[in-house]
């Protein structure tokens, strides 16, 4: 595997919106190897809007967004799609396969990655060991809680041990034992050396000691 860059993210002076409204204008900054980085905001602050863009799924009118390296403007689909199974992606809503099991859903960035089904079984198994949830392997996602669902999104999105993870809001309508077992998860990735960026409405125990920014009106502003 490629050593990923110690610059992780970075935009520069990025602009972006759906059409005449621009959510995000000028905004700047960076995560290094191994960061942990929470973006503050209110509701429609652009939050979701930033990691769209890291992601390749939302236009940039202006400015630059390099991510693991590279221009993302200028990736092809064929290097957006290698680059994002590269980030371990945490959603607002969970989405999963329905009909598949809890172990599969687990599984599936490996499986995606061409990883034999025995390694993929082994890591899954663990990962859901991880997460609290072995006993609902044999599951399908609707049969679990919220709170089970959003630990299962977050030990799916670790399962292939990514050097960056964006995690959209990943505590917003959990209850505080269920906040706390996915901050747990979160910061033991984060022990490994992982970049994390998290979006969230409100600061947790857990982000406490991140570098914090707050989008404001369409600006990116540093609080630490």
């Amino acid at each position: 595997m490629t050593e990923p860059p110690s610059i992780i993210i970075e935009l520069a002076n990025v602009v972006s919106g759906y059409g005449a409204r621009a959510v995000l204008t000028g905004v700047s900054f960076s995560v290094r190897k191994g960061e942990l980085v929470v973006v503050e905001g209110a509701t429609g602050a652009g939050k979701t809007t930033l990691i769209r863009l890291l992601l390749g799924a939302q236009p940039c009118r202006a400015g630059m967004v390099r991510v693991l390296g590279g221009d993302v403007a200028r990736h092809t689909p064929e290097a957006l799609t290698s680059m994002r199974r590269q980030i371990g992606v945490v959603f607002q809503s969970p989405q999963f396969l329905a009909q598949e099991t809890v172990m599969t859903n687990a599984g599936l960035p490996l499986q995606i990655a061409g990883v034999s089904a025995e390694v993929c079984r082994a890591r899954a198994t663990r990962a859901l060991m991880d997460a609290g949830l072995t006993g609902s392997a044999r599951k399908h996602p609707p049969q679990l809680s919220g709170g089970e669902q959003a630990r299962l999104q977050i030990a799916r999105a670790l399962i292939h041990q990514p050097q960056l993870v964006l995690a959209d809001e990943p505590f917003a309508h959990l209850d505080p034992d269920s906040t706390a077992a996915a901050e747990e998860l979160l910061a033991t990735a984060h022990a490994r050396g992982a970049a994390i960026l998290i979006t969230t409405h409100g600061p947790t125990r857990f982000l406490e000691r991140a570098a914090r920014y707050r989008l404001d009106n369409g600006r990116l502003i540093g609080l630490t």
